[in-house]
């Protein structure tokens, strides 16, 4: 995945803090559950990480949370590959890759418990006018991104800020999505307007001539868990059980996010 988060929230993003949090704080009864965590990112080789909940009991290992006994297999259209651990939680199965437009399920038994989730991987989508957005509030001056784009049915959108810069080979992004915006978010001209964070200002000084802008694209069910879990702070209780409110999209005898994604990066011309 060409991003700092995204393997960071968005699971990346969006996700990288199950591996070392996944703790069910102790208000409610402790029920182990088998924790999912995959972000299916077109033209990459496609990984799923398993881990377990565990009862709070003061110190911790992070490698006390991984499972090396999960039997799983991932099914798209009429072919299954069976998934076999490769390390540090992960699980794969060689050659297997995202691919714009697909469906893929995911299937894992554990401890006699199964687990499934269904996820499309988004197309990538039309855009329009990426530009910086400099915004004056008495002596403050702020800026931002921006860009338009054509969304499409299934999927949901958020940008990040990049600055790459070949010459003094700098690259730097941010692992932060603002928010994310639906079909239904669109304009009268069926347009979104998507806006990245505000650039710290010495950044701006320094590259203004070496800005982009990364469009995330994620299957929709990513939507409902970026606002339940508030996904866009890239908190590190990302799989906290207690929080009984979390949307995620694995069913059964596991939590977590198995989930489509798509991202491309776009030159601001200034």
């Amino acid at each position: 995945m060409n991003k700092l988060f995204m393997s960071a929230i968005y699971f990346i993003i969006l996700l990288q803090g199950c591996k070392q949090e996944s703790v069910v704080v102790n208000d409610l009864q402790f029920e182990e559950k088998l924790v999912v965590r995959s972000m299916l990112t077109a033209g990459q080789p496609i990984r799923v990480y398993f881990s377990k909940t565990v009862p709070v009991s003061g110190s911790y290992n992070p490698d006390d949370f991984i499972v090396k006994d999960v039997i799983a297999s991932i099914n798209n259209e009429n072919n299954s590959y069976k998934l076999t651990y490769a390390d540090s939680g992960y699980y794969t199965y060689p050659g297997l890759n995202a691919s714009n437009g697909e469906t893929y399920s995911l299937k894992a038994d554990w401890k006699g418990k199964q687990s499934t989730s269904q996820t499309i991987v988004p197309f990538s989508t039309q855009y329009q006018n990426a530009k910086l957005v400099t915004e004056v509030n008495g002596t403050d001056t702020t800026y931002s991104l921006q860009c338009m784009l054509t969304p499409r049915t299934g999927a949901v959108y958020g940008v990040t800020w990049v600055i790459i810069n070949a010459d003094s080979v700098f690259r730097l992004e941010d692992t932060v999505i603002p928010e994310l915006l639906r079909e239904q978010d669109k304009n009268l001209l069926n347009l979104l307007i998507l806006k990245t964070r505000n650039i710290p200002n010495e950044l701006i000084n320094k590259w203004r001539k070496s800005l982009f802008i990364r469009v995330h694209a994620f299957d929709a069910q990513y939507y409902n868990f970026f606002l339940t879990q508030n996904a866009n702070t890239a908190t590190t209780n990302v799989f906290n059980q207690s929080n009984i409110s979390l949307r995620w999209n694995v069913k059964g005898g596991g939590i977590g996010m198995f989930i489509g994604e798509t991202n491309f990066i776009i030159k601001v011309n200034l």
